[in-house]
């Protein structure tokens, strides 16, 4: 058995997939040097994969990853030639590998020749090196039963799950083609703001506090700018020059100028792939001159009305007089004015 190359974060795990139906061993190596292996796996992988999981449904050959709850990505995949071929049941990664070997015929990591593809994510099931997820060098198999075992993506797909997947996060593996749709999901969200239509990216579901809405392309959207700071975990809503809101990731609260600077608790904010997602009732607590609402009937259409336009008084606690209202332009000092035009300064 030749070891694998650079870049094996399981240095005691070969790769031995597509070839568990052959009767072919270990290369001498003993099964208690796997046990330990994924045991060690297990243990280095820490409480950061507990906020992920990976769901295969054989059925549909389709790869779901998914964090905090929500469906962040779906894949197409190939499985096993047969039913039984590729195994049912609840798994975790036990081991990662960048350009694994291909041990059946002797083919080195990153061959194009390589059935392996570029990237190797070892299931539990097996020790981490008999079945996993991995690329491949025949896309057209992609979304067929193909494989004698193993789950095959495209070199690109697992190149995305390879990075963003830890060590220990659990997989399930099920055969259901009548599996209900995956609720909450990352989808297209149109947003009316004004006289203004755009799109984003939004988390979207049946749940009332849905869509959850990225607050920087929003933000963006309304001629606002919107900073991170990484090191205290702080976004900041900000024009020109003015910090309008400010976001602590570490507290889970939120401080808003046109409430009063008054801290309110926004521990429903969600942190994911990089972006901050917002629920519909952040936006009335950071802006209380705003109404937001799901349009009648849609899970993936929000509107924003502001009040000062509609020509009501602002809300209690909306803030000192002069207070930007991001849609129209009017403030506490213009209550009972008509607003300005939708894409005025915030």
């Amino acid at each position: 058995m030749v070891m694998l190359p650079a870049g094996n974060q399981s240095p005691l795990l070969p790769v031995v997939c597509e070839k568990q139906l052959t009767g072919a061993c270990y290369g001498g190596k003993k099964a208690f040097t796997f046990l330990l292996a994924a045991l060690l796996c297990l243990l280095l992988a820490g409480p950061a994969a507990a906020e992920k999981r990976i769901i295969i449904n054989k059925a549909t050959n389709q790869l779901q990853f998914w964090q905090d709850g929500i469906l962040i990505r779906t894949f197409p995949v190939a499985t096993g030639r047969r039913p039984s071929f590729t195994p049912e049941g609840n798994f975790r990664i036990v081991s990662k590998i960048v350009n694994p070997y291909y041990s059946r015929l002797g083919i080195p990591g990153g061959s194009p020749r390589n059935p392996l593809g570029c990237r190797w994510l070892g299931l539990s099931i097996g020790g981490g090196g008999v079945y996993g997820i991995h690329g491949t060098n025949n896309p057209a198999s992609i979304g067929t039963y193909a494989s004698a075992g193993c789950i095959r993506m495209y070199n690109n797909d697992v190149k995305w799950l390879f990075a963003h997947t830890p060590l220990g996060t659990p997989v399930i593996i099920i055969n259901n083609r009548h599996a209900r749709p995956a609720w909450p999901v990352i989808a297209p969200v149109t947003v009316a703001a004004g006289d203004q239509r755009f799109t984003v990216k939004g988390i979207i579901g049946a749940e009332k506090e849905l869509p959850m809405l990225p607050l920087r392309a929003v933000c963006t959207a309304l001629d606002c700018r919107v900073t991170w700071d990484g090191s205290t975990r702080t976004a900041r809503v900000i024009h020109n020059g003015a910090i309008l809101l400010t976001v602590d990731c570490n507290a889970w609260q939120a401080a808003s100028l046109a409430a009063g600077r008054k801290a309110f608790p926004c521990s429903d904010v969600k942190l994911l792939q990089g972006t901050m997602y917002v629920p519909l009732s952040f936006w009335p607590r950071a802006f209380p001159f705003l109404q937001v609402n799901r349009a009648p009937g849609k899970q993936n259409a929000v509107l924003f009305k502001c009040k000062y336009a509609a020509g009501r008084p602002p809300a209690p606690g909306a803030g000192p007089p002069g207070t930007p209202c991001p849609l129209c332009g009017g403030s506490a000092r213009d209550s009972g004015k008509p607003g300005g035009p939708g894409n005025t300064e915030p």
